[in-house]
């Protein structure tokens, strides 16, 4: 990761995307000290950012923006939904993701892609 004076955000939606992708993954649940060393890695990724909980804002932020996206017909995976209404309820304007064709649907977000 980059030094950079600007404050990193993720969400507790992230966190469990990736934990998920933790623990659903068979190779490490046949290497108990390797999961354990992945957990560990894991952690100290996590502590270079400010974790964003998913609060009553950030709930209403992201049922507006999901309503707006299934009316339009332009319907995204839940779970963007909620990590967008997580940033724009924070004040967040920018998401960086590899999932530009779900975030790009979304107004008042700046996506960029890596």
């Amino acid at each position: 990761m980059k030094n950079t004076s600007e404050i990193l955000y993720t969400t507790e939606i992230n966190v469990f995307e990736t934990y998920l992708g933790l623990y659903a993954n068979k190779t490490l649940e046949k290497k108990p000290s390797l999961l354990e060393s992945r957990k560990i890695h894991l952690e100290e990724l996590l502590s270079k950012f400010q974790i964003l909980p998913f609060e009553r804002k950030a709930a209403i932020e992201s049922a507006k923006i999901l309503g707006f996206l299934i009316r339009k017909g332009k319907k995204i995976e839940f779970r963007d939904g909620l990590v967008a209404g997580i940033a724009i309820s924070n004040g967040i304007k920018r998401i960086l993701t590899k999932n530009t064709d779900h975030f790009i649907r979304i107004q008042n977000i700046e996506i960029i892609s890596y």
